[in-house]
């Protein structure tokens, strides 16, 4: 049986049932109402999204997942030179031992 097609009002009101996502059942006619109702340019935009889902499906393309990896490697080494993370480390370590100090004088103290 064939779920009848939902005529939407506003454009407003296809947002709303696209917010929801799948969950929503109408979200499909939601995505079709807004992309008949978009802008040349978003349609361009569009079918540039899909044209590069295509090719990183063939594998064209890297995939995003494996460029964010190597990109948010890239950013956390280049925060801090290697004596910067081993100073943060030493303070660390310090930090540490202090708060178990504290905590075992604490333990002293109350018994």
């Amino acid at each position: 049986m064939a779920q009848e097609k939902v005529q939407f009002q506003s454009s407003a009101s296809a947002l709303r049932a696209l917010k929801v996502g799948k969950r929503n059942p109408n979200w499909v006619d939601a995505a079709e109402f807004l992309i008949n109702k978009a802008s040349p340019e978003v349609k361009l935009l569009l079918e540039a999204a899909q044209e590069i889902e295509r090719q990183k499906i063939r594998g064209e393309l890297p995939s995003e997942e494996h460029n964010g990896k190597e990109n948010s490697k890239k950013v956390v080494t280049s925060l801090f030179s290697t004596a910067q993370w081993a100073i943060m480390g030493l303070v660390g370590a310090i930090f540490t031992g202090l708060m178990v100090w504290i905590a075992s004088q604490i333990g002293i103290v109350a018994c």
